[in-house]
């Protein structure tokens, strides 16, 4: 695994943290506040968010970010895979 892959999944695993978090205080949506806490980790990791993340419902937005880290995670093992 890469520098820039560890990134990534460490921003992942921020976000990740941070719905978990939201879901245990009671919430539903994903608030301004939230939204921009987890554009900038994704954006800091070279993940865009595909759309808007602010209104959305935060179960949604954490089974988007499960399948961008199975995603990254992926590419590494498509590496191995070719490697051998």
């Amino acid at each position: 695994m890469n520098r820039s892959e560890r990134a990534r999944l460490l921003a992942l695993d921020r976000c990740l943290q941070l719905l978990e978090d939201a879901l245990l205080r009671g919430r539903q949506r994903v608030d301004a506040r939230l939204a921009s806490e987890l554009k900038e980790l994704l954006g800091a990791a070279g993940l865009i968010p595909d759309h808007r993340l602010e209104g959305r419902r935060t179960e949604r937005v954490l089974d988007d970010i499960f399948a961008l880290q199975a995603k990254v995670m992926g590419t590494e093992e498509e590496m191995r895979a070719a490697e051998v």
